[in-house]
């Protein structure tokens, strides 16, 4: 059974999903136009929260934002909802960190599973990732990117990789370990954008050489993760052990992931460009996960997009 927050405006969204949580013997809290969110979040730690993008009673972004700030609920799993399936708006709640996004209408069963696997994370040897970690990585490469360049990057719809050669010319890959994960981020991005990077920090008349591509590339990687360990990971009291960016760039190169979980794909837009991917394979050590209920979360196809 899990304890739920629901804010949706649809009187029709509002009876289907009060029927099929109940009949789960899920306790649920529907948000009403006269709650106060704030009060709300306060008061009681919620498993999941599903909030619709279309929310009529308060932006549904300014909610998000309200639960990742919130002390009590700020690693509560964000499920959103949406009638609307516009590329533009997905990417910009997958940007803002929730875990899952269902278009309208779905069937409630795939709702039920995933929360089931909230409840009941699902351990297992074939490769898993952890949410939180995932989230905490996405805004430190678009933190990174935005505050190197200038300029915005927009994330898009992860998925998983088979095999193991790079997706872009250059790749810098930095091995992770810690007692609770072991593996490795990489980041891949071909020479053009390496060379707009370059441009942006200083000015037009570098003229950017193979030293210089693969020095950037490897400063990337160092900082996103960098970040994402002094700002994020010690809120939950996790701590990774990191070892040198390996920087590769020879022509089709393969890249070494550290292990042999599946590897998780996250691509990026720069200026309307595509080339940048933000690859993670990671390995949860089970009995730490169990210790502290973390929730993992795979890739899936289907009738929904996931981060």
């Amino acid at each position: 059974m899990a304890k739920l927050l629901i804010a949706d405006s649809s009187p029709k969204a509002y009876e289907k999903l009060k029927f099929f949580l109940e009949q789960d013997s899920h306790e649920v809290k529907f948000l009403q136009e006269t709650d106060s969110m704030e009060i709300v979040l306060a008061e009681t730690k919620f498993d999941a929260i599903i909030v619709d993008i279309q929310y009529k009673y308060r932006p549904s972004l300014d909610l998000i934002n309200m639960i990742h700030n919130d002390k009590i609920n700020s690693y509560t799993e964000i499920i959103a909802t949406t009638g609307v399936a516009n590329r533009d708006i997905l990417n910009q709640f997958i940007s803002a960190g929730v875990s899952y996004l269902f278009i309208k209408p779905y069937r409630y069963k795939l709702l039920s599973e995933k929360l089931k696997k909230i409840v009941e994370p699902n351990q297992n040897a074939h490769g898993a990732f952890e949410p939180l970690i995932l989230k905490i990585f996405l805004e430190s490469t678009i933190y990174i990117f935005e505050h190197m360049t200038g300029s915005s990057v927009v994330s898009g719809k992860p998925f998983l990789k088979s095999g193991n050669k790079s997706l872009a010319e250059v790749s810098a890959v930095i091995g992770l370990s810690s007692s609770q994960v072991k593996g490795s981020m990489s980041i891949n991005l071909d020479r053009s954008i390496l060379a707009r990077f370059l441009f942006k920090l200083f000015g037009n008349t570098v003229v950017p050489d193979e030293g210089q591509l693969t020095d950037i590339c490897g400063e990337i990687c160092n900082q996103i993760v960098g970040r994402a360990k002094q700002q994020f990971l010690k809120k939950k009291n996790m701590g990774f052990e990191i070892s040198v960016p390996t920087v590769l760039s020879e022509s089709n190169h393969i890249l070494d992931y550290k292990s042999a979980s599946p590897v998780l794909v996250i691509p990026f837009i720069f200026e309307k460009n595509e080339g940048i991917f933000v690859e993670f394979c990671l390995e949860l050590n089970d009995k730490q996960a169990q210790e502290q209920n973390e929730q993992q979360v795979v890739v899936e196809e289907g009738e929904f997009i996931l981060f």
